[in-house]
């Protein structure tokens, strides 16, 4: 009997191939991935990377090119500016470099706060630059059309409500153009009219547009890591809730900076062509201080600021597992943007401006005054100067939450590793502190 056991196992062995040593003995870990303390991992996805793809490379020629057909773009936008069109050819190059020169001390602040954010080892250089890329090319032209299309809408509607008289313009002018074309028609709206219909346009309809564009280019262009998505919740039908992407003993994403990055090249590509746009509608004879007022263009932060501020309500979104609705992601970025237009920047789709100064809240620079250049520059007015101080208060809250934001994630990953509904308890509670202390 032993013998017959023995002559079995033997052709058992001789027909069993042996274990692939490509194959582990130890059971797969699918169902502890799935699963865990804290609850289910629904949906898991190949979601491994903790870093932006590409991070640490150099520069490609790909992106070369994209960066040179970007000034190719803003030389030729220079050349075309020179006014008059019928002036001798010397004189017409010497305007034409003059106004390249002036365009391009615009560059130096958007420049700055840009490397002044970018870390090599989290983030791809080519990728930022094509973020840069789709937004200053199709970005841009996505905005103006999309404004112009809701600046109509929303002026037909206050006219409808308002003042529905200017219709009976409609047999002779189109109803589509009609609300561009008044002027024309020498017919002059109620003071209540035009108010009402330009903060609706300017104030909340074009800021929502921009960020929304800031944030659709950025989700266009990269894959930004995060460590939760949203998924379906289990309480009842239709409920979303952030669930995780990966197991709680993988790696996980601990910095934000691509975030920043690739928001804030988003705001520069708005941002560049709009600022050279109207740079080269201030090129006329009586136009005084032309470099000056280039490099206040380029340095008014208020693309940079709101891009900021999306950046990291979407990194609390996606890197903390916090609950937040686009809108809430949004918001905070079109407030600002929108009392910014409220005092007087003008949204894309404004081609020109009366008093270019006053965008920046700046008054116009005088030589013939004997007040020096610099006392013109500060503000003098108490709106002015609460504005400053608004501005002044975002740019720390951004500084603040990005170092919160890295801190947290890292506490996530240690402190409350394995314990994710805690580590939500923290951060419900430490928001609420907070509004406790604001009231």
């Amino acid at each position: 009997a032993t013998s017959s056991i023995h002559s079995q196992m033997g052709v058992r062995s001789a027909v069993v191939p042996p274990t692939s040593p490509l194959i582990s003995a130890s059971p797969p870990r699918t169902s502890s991935l799935m699963k865990s303390p804290e609850g289910p991992y629904c949906e898991l996805v190949d979601e491994s990377a903790v870093e932006i793809e590409g991070c640490g490379a150099i520069i490609s020629f790909d992106s070369v090119q994209k960066l040179a057909f970007s000034c190719i773009t803003v030389a030729l936008l220079s050349y075309c500016s020179v006014s008059p069109r019928s002036l001798p050819f010397p004189e017409y190059n010497r305007l034409f470099l003059q106004n390249l020169s002036v365009v391009w001390l615009a560059v130096i602040g958007p420049i700055f706060s840009l490397m002044a954010v970018y870390d090599p080892k989290h983030n791809n250089i080519n990728t930022a630059i094509g973020t840069f890329h789709v937004s200053f090319t199709l970005g841009y032209a996505l905005a103006f059309i999309a404004e112009v299309i809701t600046t109509t809408l929303v002026r037909l509607g206050v006219f409808k409500i308002w003042e529905p008289a200017i219709f009976n313009l409609t047999p002779e002018v189109p109803s589509i153009i009609l609300p561009w074309v008044l002027r024309e028609k020498q017919y002059k709206p109620k003071r209540i009219t035009l108010f009402a219909a330009d903060f609706a346009a300017s104030c909340i309809a074009s800021p929502v547009i921009e960020e929304i564009i800031k944030l659709k280019v950025v989700q266009w262009t990269c894959r930004l890591p995060r460590n939760f998505k949203t998924g379906n919740s289990s309480k009842g039908k239709g409920r979303k809730k952030r669930v995780p992407v990966r197991g709680i003993d993988s790696p996980q994403v601990t910095n934000i900076n691509c975030y920043m990055v690739q928001m804030l090249a988003a705001s520069l590509g708005l941002k560049l062509f709009d600022v050279t746009r109207r740079i080269l509608m201030y090129t006329k004879d009586n136009d005084r201080f032309k470099k000056t007022y280039a490099v206040y263009r380029g340095v008014f932060p208020i693309h940079e600021l709101c891009g900021a501020m999306t950046a990291l309500l979407l990194a609390r979104r996606d890197v903390l597992g916090v609950s937040l609705p686009t809108w809430k992601i949004l918001g905070p970025a079109v407030f600002i943007h929108g009392m910014a237009n409220f005092r007087g920047m003008k949204p894309i789709f404004k081609w020109n401006s009366a008093s270019p100064w006053s965008e920046m809240q700046i008054n116009q620079l005088s030589r013939e005054s004997d007040v020096p250049l610099w006392r013109q520059l500060m503000p003098k007015s108490y709106a002015k100067l609460v504005w400053l101080t608004i501005l002044c208060r975002v740019f720390g809250f951004c500084i603040k939450n990005y170092y919160l934001i890295g801190r947290q994630a890292v506490q996530r990953t240690t402190v409350y590793s394995g314990k994710l509904y805690a580590f939500n308890a923290k951060l419900e509670t430490d928001a609420m502190l907070k509004r406790i202390k604001k009231d």
